[in-house]
């Protein structure tokens, strides 16, 4: 029944899921394997919809569903039989409970017949679905003229796997891999072999900084690193919050003044800098608007953006919006950019990201910046910075990085990452 009240709510409203899920009282007060169970049922569902909905059509008359909560409780049953592989019997039976209780008494018939039906049917349907069902058309279709059939074809593929969990450690990512139950696969990233509430993973809570540790998805720890390996050692970063670029720069000896405009991330930023016994300047402001009273070596920019490379991880980003809104975020990024420029001193290094597939997002941002700024230049990336992701760096010498750049392990976030240097 929680499954259900929070599937409506993450279908009906813009807000992400997981504030939906942090801030309801019910969830919260569930047992850990119920907690899970729960998770699951509903980022099924919204992985999973457009194959789900196009299943739910083959049984029922299209358009003869007017409330929306009777659908979900017939996506919540399919998600189970079909993809979760519950006890059949069970999930069919809370379903019709649960349209006597929610819509009608009248539709628990109809609810039983559907879901058995499609039970019976289970693998003739699966063999109907392609991955291409669960996403926009104009998306697809955009992301075919980026980056072609095929690599369009991973991208869908790789976002309807479950994602994995990846912790930046701030010690001897050796020795953290057996304190941590994980393989260290970049730098100091430890990837966990089994999804668990960062909670109960080992000194969440420690004041030994060799054991201090935040959750980062690896591609995400990528920005930092080229800063790390670099001389450069007077940073900013910009859009700071949660913190997890900061914490690496911090742990990794550098001073970091952390500038965000959110006065709510920056809670969490907070939060981080007191766990982690960060030393890290902060600072609540509009990024381009700030004016600092000195030059800078060097500025991390992750830059807010459409998120569309952590579809994996949080596949509810992309409900209610259309072509035109994830454009949104292209003059904020500008912006940022031209601002942070003139924060830096001579030879300063700019790192821009983004956890965006959208081209214009990354490379035409990046190609605008410098038609517009002759002082700036492409440092390009190495091999030797990246261990892992060499692959990824294009002639430009920027990384263009895949949902399946690490297909080997398990996959990561996509991102674009570029190194520009001010003359």
């Amino acid at each position: 029944m929680i499954s259900l009240e929070l599937l409506n709510r993450t279908l009906k409203s813009n807000d992400p899921f997981e504030q939906i899920i942090s801030t309801s009282d019910k969830f919260n007060k569930l047992e850990i394997k119920n907690k899970k169970f729960c998770r699951l049922i509903i980022t099924t569902v919204i992985r999973k919809l457009g194959q789900i909905d196009f299943v739910i059509d083959k049984f029922v008359k299209k358009g003869s569903i007017k409330k929306e909560l009777f659908k979900n409780i017939l996506r919540i049953g399919v998600a189970e039989i079909l993809f979760i592989k519950s006890a059949k019997y069970a999930a069919i039976n809370e379903a019709v409970e649960l349209t006597k209780l929610k819509a009608s008494k009248s539709l628990s018939k109809l609810t039983n017949a559907v879901l058995r039906n499609i039970d019976r049917d289970s693998q003739r349907l699966i063999l109907q679905m392609t991955d291409d069902q669960n996403y926009p058309k104009w998306l697809i279709q955009e992301w075919k003229k980026s980056w072609g059939e095929r690599q369009t074809k991973e991208i869908l593929k790789w976002f309807q796997q479950k994602p994995l969990l990846d912790i930046s450690v701030a010690g001897n990512p050796i020795k953290m891999e057996k304190i941590l139950d994980g393989i260290n696969i970049f730098g100091k990233t430890i990837r966990k072999r089994e999804i668990t509430n960062p909670t109960s993973i080992p000194y969440f809570e420690t004041n030994n900084e060799n054991y201090h540790w935040w959750v980062q998805d690896v591609a995400a720890s990528i920005p930092a690193e080229l800063l790390i390996k670099s001389n450069k050692i007077n940073i900013v970063d910009l859009c700071s919050a949660p913190g997890g670029k900061a914490a690496q720069l911090a742990k990794a000896g550098k001073t970091v003044t952390a500038v965000d405009i959110s006065q709510n991330r920056t809670m969490k930023l907070k939060e981080n800098i007191q766990r982690l016994k960060l030393n890290i300047k902060m600072i609540i402001a509009d990024g381009t608007k700030w004016k600092p009273q000195q030059k800078y070596q060097a500025v991390l920019l992750d830059a807010p953006c459409s998120a569309t490379g952590t579809l994996r991880r949080h596949p509810d980003i992309i409900k209610n919006r259309s072509k035109y809104s994830l454009n949104n975020y292209l003059q904020t990024q500008i912006n940022l950019i031209n601002r942070s420029i003139t924060w830096l001193e001579r030879d300063g290094l700019l790192i821009y990201s983004v956890c965006s597939l959208q081209e214009n997002e990354g490379e035409n941002q990046i190609k605008s910046v410098l038609k517009n700024n002759k002082d700036i230049i492409i440092q390009p990336i190495l091999p030797s910075e990246v261990p892992n992701f060499e692959h990824s760096i294009t002639k430009e010498g920027w990384l263009r990085i895949f949902p399946n750049c690490l297909d080997s392990i398990g996959g990561n976030d996509g991102f674009f990452i570029c190194k520009l240097q001010k003359l």
